[in-house]
């Protein structure tokens, strides 16, 4: 139900913007995360996808809304270690992995510079669903727990374009994201990264 909820908003989200923007853009970009309060994983992803579409809302191009979808994979390894248990004990290496996808609908203000041409800086917010799915991998043997989440994503950067009135164009952003994907099984109440991302930028206005 939860899933057929998610593309039900994504697909009336797309729809509205096509009728209301007057100007829009897409955009794929390689993106880097590093979590921040969860403990179970630290290290840095350097697995991660985001793309979205955009559209202007005004003639003067200072407010979008838009559609992202992000996946990212996070992973750790654990060194050979034994682990005392009330059947004895167990000795192993394992890694740890969190495979996250996530769909927001974002808002953008655009900070005017020089003729509104070439350079759109620009702040905002994100709010949508995340699903994250913890695993461990230990000699042949996995487990792991499946979860949805809440997620809200303050961001900043800047779209480029490579040249007035061009459609090809580059973005750079930073971002903050926290979710209530949570997990029993592994003692994670939340999840919250910071991130950068870059990418190519199609704009058409």
């Amino acid at each position: 139900m939860k899933k057929q909820l998610i593309f039900l908003v994504l697909a009336l989200t797309l729809t509205s913007l096509n009728a209301l923007a007057q100007d829009n853009y897409f955009y794929i970009a390689y993106d880097v995360s590093k979590p921040t309060s969860n403990g179970w994983l630290e290290a840095t992803n350097s697995r991660g996808w985001r793309m979205g579409y955009h559209g202007f809302l005004n003639s003067g191009n200072r407010i979008s809304v838009g559609l992202d979808v992000n996946w990212s994979q996070f992973d750790q390894y654990q060194p050979y270690e034994t682990y005392p248990s009330s059947n004895g004990a167990t000795s192993t290496d394992y890694f740890k992995y969190i495979y996250q996808y996530g769909a927001t609908v974002t808002g953008h203000y655009y900070f005017p510079v020089g003729n509104g041409e070439i350079l759109f800086p620009f702040a905002g917010l994100g709010l949508g669903a995340n699903y994250n799915e913890y695993l461990i991998y230990y000699n042949v043997n996995t487990f792991g727990e499946k979860k949805w989440g809440f997620v809200t994503r303050p961001e900043a950067g800047i779209l480029i374009r490579f040249g007035a009135g061009r459609s090809l164009g580059a973005l750079a952003a930073v971002h903050y994201d926290f979710s209530t994907n949570s997990s029993d099984q592994f003692d994670v109440s939340n999840f919250s990264a910071v991130g950068f991302r870059v990418g190519l930028m199609f704009m058409d206005r």
